[in-house]
C-alpha cells in the first residue's frame, strides 16, 4: 500500500472565498465551441489510491473531444472542507464536489438514509441498489432547489470497528465503556451507542491523535482509512461489523448544470459511472493490500463474526428514519427490495 499519507486539511477564509470566486470564472455556454471548464473538489489526500481513481474522471471526460469537456480537480481539500466544498456548489463559485453523505445529510435529511446500520446487508447489496433504486434517483435530484443534484455515486467500502486493544468485536458487550470516535452525526453516534459504545464525535483528521493521546479507545471506519491514516500502528484488533455502506456523492452545482447541453449532461454522467466501475474492480484487492499491511505492524484481523446481536441492536434507528414520514419510508422500502 505505501507508507503512511496525511491528509491536508486547508480551510477556506471568507477573503479565500472570495478570491475563488474572482478566479472561478462560470461554465460557459453549452454552444460555445470553447472548453467547458468543470472544477471538482474533494478531500482525499493527493496521490493516495482513492485519488488516484477519482482522476480518471477527468481522463475519461476528455476521451470524446466533441463533447468539449474539460474536468480539473482540486485533491486534499485545498478548498475547503466538505461543509464548505458544499456550499461553494451552492453558490455556484464551485462546479463539483465529491463528499460525504453523510455530510449532505446537514443539508438534504433524507442523506440520513446512508447512516443507517446495516442498511445495506452486502456489498452486492449495496452496489445494485445504489444504481437501480428509482427512489436513489429521485432524492439524487431532489436538491435542484437548493442549488445542487447529484449525479453519481463513489462506493466506499464497509466501515468496521478497530480497537487498541487486541479484541473482537462480536457483540454490545465488546464495546460497553469505550469511547469510540464517530463522525458528527447524530445516527452514527446513536449507531455506536446501540451498539454499546461511548461515541466521541469529531473530524477524521483528528482521529490519529485522539487515538494517540488515549481520548478514543477505538474508531471505526474503512480499512484504507486504517492504513492510509496510519491507525495501524496505534490499534490492536479490526473486526469486519460491516455495520456501514457508507457512499461518497458527487455533486454539481444546479447552475452548471443547466449550462451544459443534454449530451453533455448524459456522457457526464457516463464518465462518473466508469470512474466508479474502474474503483469498483480495483477496490476489493485494495482492501487486501491495506489488510496485509495492517496486520504487518501487529493489527489482528476478526471476520465472519455472527453480527446478529448488532443487528437487534440498532433496529430502532431503522424504524426511526421510516417514521420521519412517507418518503423516508418509501426509500428505506426502495433500497431494502434489492437485498437478496
Amino acid at each position: 500500500m505505501g507508507s503512511m499519507k496525511k491528509k491536508i486539511g486547508i480551510a477556506v477564509s471568507a477573503a479565500g472565498l472570495l478570491a475563488v470566486a474572482v478566479t472561478f470564472v462560470s461554465v460557459v455556454s453549452a454552444n460555445s465551441t470553447d472548453k467547458v471548464e468543470i472544477r471538482l473538489a474533494h478531500n482525499q489526500s493527493a496521490g493516495s489510491e482513492i485519488a488516484d481513481s477519482i482522476a480518471m474522471f477527468s481522463e475519461f471526460a476528455a476521451e470524446d473531444e466533441s463533447k468539449n469537456l474539460n474536468v480539473n480537480i482540486y485533491a486534499s481539500g485545498v478548498l475547503g472542507t466538505e461543509k464548505e466544498e458544499i456550499e461553494m456548489v451552492q453558490a455556484g463559485i464551485l462546479d463539483m464536489a465529491k463528499v460525504s453523505s453523510n455530510t449532505l445529510g446537514q443539508f438534504a435529511d433524507e442523506y440520513a438514509i446512508f447512516a443507517v446500520p446495516y442498511l445495506f446487508v452486502d456489498q452486492d447489496h449495496y452496489y445494485t441498489a445504489m444504481e437501480k433504486s428509482e427512489k436513489v434517483k429521485e432524492l439524487f435530484r431532489s436538491t435542484a432547489k437548493d442549488g445542487f443534484i447529484a449525479i453519481g455515486y463513489y462506493a466506499n467500502g464497509s466501515r468496521n470497528f478497530y480497537l487498541k486493544e487486541d479484541k473482537a468485536c462480536t457483540d454490545p458487550s465488546v464495546l460497553k465503556g469505550k469511547k469510540i470516535r464517530s463522525m458528527p452525526s447524530s445516527t452514527s453516534m446513536d449507531m455506536i451507542s446501540r451498539m454499546g459504545g461511548s461515541p466521541v464525535p469529531m473530524a477524521a483528521s483528528e482521529t490519529y491523535t485522539s487515538l494517540q493521546q488515549g481520548i478514543v479507545d477505538g474508531a471505526e471506519n474503512t480499512e484504507l482509512a486504517l492504513t492510509v491514516d496510519g491507525h495501524q500502528d496505534l490499534v490492536k484488533s479490526y473486526t469486519y461489523t460491516e455495520h456501514q455502506y457508507s457512499p461518497d456523492i458527487y455533486i454539481i452545482s444546479t447552475k452548471a448544470w443547466e449550462k451544459l447541453s443534454s449530451d453533455q449532461q448524459d456522457y457526464l454522467v457516463e464518465c462518473l459511472e466508469k470512474t466508479n466501475d474502474n474503483f469498483k474492480k480495483l477496490y476489493n484487492g485494495m482492501m487486501e493490500e491495506a489488510m496485509e499491511e495492517a496486520q504487518s505492524h501487529g493489527v489482528k484481523v476478526y471476520r465472519d463474526i455472527d453480527k446478529s446481536e448488532f443487528i437487534e441492536a440498532v433496529s430502532p434507528i431503522h424504524e426511526e428514519f421510516c417514521g420521519r414520514g412517507d418518503s423516508y419510508r418509501e426509500l428505506y422500502e426502495d433500497i431494502q427490495k434489492y437485498a437478496k
